[in-house]
């Protein structure tokens, strides 16, 4: 038996040093993105620690289990030293893995928004761009990678290795057979119980971090390994119950039937998309004299701007069938990324193409970056141009795609050449990281404190120069220009990092030939509004399926949903109510350029009353439409169909 008990003090030294190294990793990720934690206090801090060793049990529990089992096998086999090396390689490599992706969100985290999730390891995301960029992100983040080699260099020199001094010959009995079996069922069960996080009814998700603190500061608490381990599969979507089938197209109804006196307006659109583009950059927005968008603001001061806009999501992902389809990213996986791809939907590809015009896609990057291609089709647009179409290699940037200043000419020539009415959008891709910009013009645009201030300027000229030559075209004035940013960046204020300034993006409406499209809209609005708003203008005569409404409609509400993980976030007037399908987790009250927790919000009662009732009605019918396959009008299926705004 002393044999069987030095092996689990052994195990047990062995997962005591791999819930060591998950500190360091969450210390890490403290230190790199102290930026976006800076409100937390140090007694705060220490508490996520301490909240975090719950989720770091779960995630070295389920990863290690079969390293477990073969660690409380009542076999001589564990005396020897060949199965001691298995179990060092096994051990080390597992969970230097799991290190790997503590340290790679370390940084991917200031873009993503939340810890990483299963559908990162989607050929979307995996695919060409992905290795492509690898050099840039090792040699921007050298140091991450440093300190990654370190740790496994650490954490190999600490492991405790088995010493064959240490182990006595001693006969096995029956007795003894039987009680290290006990022993081994006991540390089972007990690794198992870490696992799911506790005793409770059902296991811990990643959406039990809401438990403990803020939506903004919960992937402090979280572990990623333990975020990945708990999406994986997630494609489901709950089926909740909130309102009966009478109540809830009354509080929210998805489906827009607009009422015109005139045929449709056959104007083209053009919806440009601005990568990176978050509402701090904008001095227009901020109120301020310094700006690193001049053109966008210029533009701004002609068109219909609104500034209170955010977008559903934070990542590229998440934009497209927002913008395009009135999809918002609160599903646990991306839309384009999930089993749903396979639904019908409705689509301002699908519609203006019954309506007689052409309509594209163009984006610089390689084809099937992301599943663009897949998804511009699904949403009706049959026309995509991507890298492999632009004529001129010579402008590729080496890294993501082509250069926004050229590629923007080249898509307002191949505007000019295409047949009125038309729907075209095109996606900037030069503010994406890792930066660069053509050398000619390095030097030229404010850098501000911000790693991507320089390129958000060079897009912004980009900008700048297609509209100088679209202005000369004959299709310009017969034209609806729709501005958007797909997310937001890097963050200096505190409101633009907190869970509602990271969404904050600019929207405009431009309609050069169209003297009402013009001022200040103050509402709140989303992506998701782009596609209904359109339509609206339009005066589009038939019914269709958006999870937003028309920033022109006066009587439809108006707020901006987004999701991180498993917590829903409705921004409704002044107040930012957060959710996690079960009740409120928290209510914060959003000023200007500030976001402050209502503790007691009885001020704001009947805001956070009415907010929470759309909320709930907006996921039910959401989910519910999802799962049964009705994104898309469809004249016979009555089930959610009532009262057709």
């Amino acid at each position: 038996m002393k044999n069987y008990f030095y092996h689990q003090y052994l195990l047990f030294k062995r997962l005591l040093l791999i819930l060591f190294f998950m500190s360091i990793t969450r210390l890490v990720f403290y230190l790199l993105n102290y930026h976006l934690f800076s409100s937390l206090s140090f007694n705060q801090v220490l508490l996520h620690f301490l909240y975090g060793l719950r989720f770091d049990l779960a995630a070295i529990s389920l990863i290690n289990l079969l390293f477990v089992l073969l660690s409380v096998l009542p076999i001589s086999i564990l005396n020897k030293v060949w199965y001691q090396k298995i179990l060092k390689i096994w051990f080390i490599t597992v969970n230097s893995a799991m290190i790997a992706l503590n340290m790679v969100d370390s940084k991917f985290y200031e873009f993503e928004g939340k810890r990483i999730t299963s559908d990162f390891f989607n050929k979307e995301w995996l695919g060409d761009d992905f290795f492509s960029l690898l050099p840039e992100f090792f040699k921007d983040y050298w140091y991450v990678l440093l300190l990654f080699i370190g740790l496994v260099f650490l954490f190999i020199r600490l492991y405790p290795n088995f010493k064959p001094g240490k182990i006595l010959e001693t006969y096995l009995t029956k007795k003894s057979f039987g009680l290290q079996i006990l022993i081994g069922f006991v540390i089972l069960v007990v690794i198992v119980i870490f696992g799911r996080g506790g005793l409770q009814l059902k296991p811990i998700g990643v959406i039990s971090a809401a438990r403990y603190t803020k939506p903004e500061t919960m992937a402090l608490v979280l572990n990623t390994p333990f975020t990945i381990i708990k999406t994986l599969g997630w494609q489901s979507l709950s089926n909740p119950e909130y309102f009966s089938e009478e109540e809830l197209p009354l509080i929210y109804n998805p489906i827009h039937k607009y009422e015109n006196e005139t045929p449709m307006d056959t104007k083209n659109v053009v919806i440009i998309i601005l990568e990176s583009f978050g509402k701090e950059y904008s001095g227009f927005l901020n109120n301020k004299k310094i700006t690193y968008t001049p053109n966008l603001d210029s533009i701004m001061q002609k068109g219909l701007t609104c500034t209170n806009a955010y977008a559903n999501g934070k990542r590229s992902l998440d934009a497209l069938p927002a913008i395009m389809s009135g999809i918002p990213a609160i599903m646990d996986n991306a839309f384009i990324t999930s089993n749903y791809t396979a639904n019908r939907i409705d689509g301002l590809g699908s519609l203006l193409t019954n309506q007689g015009y052409y309509c594209a896609f163009y984006h610089g990057g390689k084809n099937g970056t992301m599943g663009f291609d897949n998804f511009m089709k699904l949403s009706g647009v049959e026309n995509y141009f991507g890298l492999n179409e632009y004529p001129d290699q010579q402008d590729y940037d080496g890294n993501w795609g082509i250069y926004d200043l050229p590629y923007l000419q080249y898509f307002c020539n191949q505007l000019t050449s295409m047949k009125e009415p038309f729907f075209a959008s095109v996606f900037t891709l030069s503010s994406h990281h890792p930066y660069h910009i053509p050398e000619t013009f390095q030097g030229k645009f404010p850098k501000g404190n911000l790693d991507n201030l320089e390129s958000i300027g060079y897009a912004d000229y980009s900008l700048g120069e297609f509209f100088k030559v679209a202005a000369k075209t004959s299709w310009y004035a017969n034209t609806l220009f729709v501005l958007c940013a797909d997310h937001t960046a890097q963050a200096e204020k505190d409101f633009y990092k907190s869970n509602v300034g990271k969404y904050a993006i600019p929207i405009v409406f431009y309609a050069p030939g169209d003297s009402t499209i013009q001022g200040i809209n103050t509402n709140t609005c989303q992506q998701s509004d782009i596609f209904p708003s359109i339509m609206d203008y339009l005066k589009y005569p038939e019914p269709f399926v958006a999870f937003g409404n028309s920033i022109f409609d006066s009587t439809s509400n108006k707020g901006a949903i987004s999701c991180t993980n498993g917590v829903y976030q409705l921004i409704y007037n002044e107040v930012a109510i957060n959710f996690n399908g079960n009740e409120l987790v928290s209510v914060d009250h959003i000023a200007t350029d500030s976001l402050t927790n209502l503790s007691n919000w009885e001020p704001f009662k009947v805001q956070v009353t009415e907010g929470e009732k759309i909320l709930k009605a907006l996921v039910q019918q959401f989910n519910v439409r999802m799962g049964k396959n009705q994104m898309q009008y469809v004249q016979e299926n009555k089930e959610l169909e009532f009262d057709i705004k």
